[in-house]
């Protein structure tokens, strides 16, 4: 819990001392946003797409234990 407070203390700093707003292009797409809030969202997406990869891995891995497991009791 204590390390959490402090990791979100951090991350709030960093905003906090990160405001300025910068021109961001993705593709056609264009928008102005605070330089910490644009480094932040790209850490919450990026984390996001590697949980989304590590479930999908998850569950192919359990589909093959399953497989496994019904191979060797019918065996």
């Amino acid at each position: 819990m204590v390390a959490g407070l402090v990791f979100l203390t951090v991350v709030l700093v960093f905003i906090l001392q990160n405001l300025q707003d910068v021109d961001v292009r993705f593709f056609t797409a264009r928008w102005r946003i605070p330089l910490g809030l644009d480094l932040l969202l790209a850490a919450v997406l990026g984390g996001l797409v590697v949980v989304m990869a590590g479930a999908v891995r998850l569950l192919q891995l359990r589909r093959v234990a399953r497989r496994h497991l019904r191979a060797h009791r019918g065996g």
